[in-house]
């Protein structure tokens, strides 16, 4: 796994999003990033043939956690192509609209971490130019970038910070 090639990846298909509806609430814009993304996904070379899902709910007794990422890039477990469900987990991410509810975004990315050995976490803040990086907690800071994501004139302009 190559992560300058995914994170390469994320920023083109952040900045392919150009409609101003899709900054104006989180789901419509995880919709397009998704959309985006999946166009993209073999450029970010992962093994195993991952897929891209939308709020998978991760069920207490199968995962021991519950909890719904916005979106996650991973091999299903039930393909029978893993040996437990810690692995083929690549990339889980959260997306917020103008910093609404980072801490509880980041608790998110921190227990899905550990529970589950994503790769990488990603955290998305659209509508505004701060990344919240250094609000990251310290036990996923060196597996978790931080995306700040806005329209400017027209131009989706994209900042990227790693926490770690």
């Amino acid at each position: 796994m190559n992560r300058d090639a995914f994170l390469a990846v994320m920023q083109e298909a952040l900045e392919a999003i150009r409609e101003p509806r899709f900054f104006k609430s989180e789901r419509g814009f995880q919709g397009q990033l998704l959309a985006m993304l999946q166009a993209r996904l073999p450029e970010a070379g992962f093994p195993g043939d991952p897929i891209i899902e939308q709020e998978h709910q991760k069920r207490m007794r199968a995962h021991k956690i519950k909890i719904r990422p916005d979106l996650i890039i991973h091999i299903p477990f039930e393909r029978g192509t893993t040996k437990h469900r810690r692995s083929g987990n690549f990339v889980a991410i959260e997306i917020k609209r103008r910093s609404a509810n980072v801490p509880k975004a980041f608790e998110s990315l921190r227990k899905i971490s550990e529970a589950l050995d994503y790769w990488l976490t990603v955290f998305i803040n659209i509508n505004c130019q701060q990344t919240h990086a250094n609000l990251c907690p310290a036990s996923i800071a060196q597996r978790t970038v931080c995306f700040a994501v806005r329209l400017e004139d027209g131009v989706p302009v994209v900042r990227i910070q790693a926490c770690g």
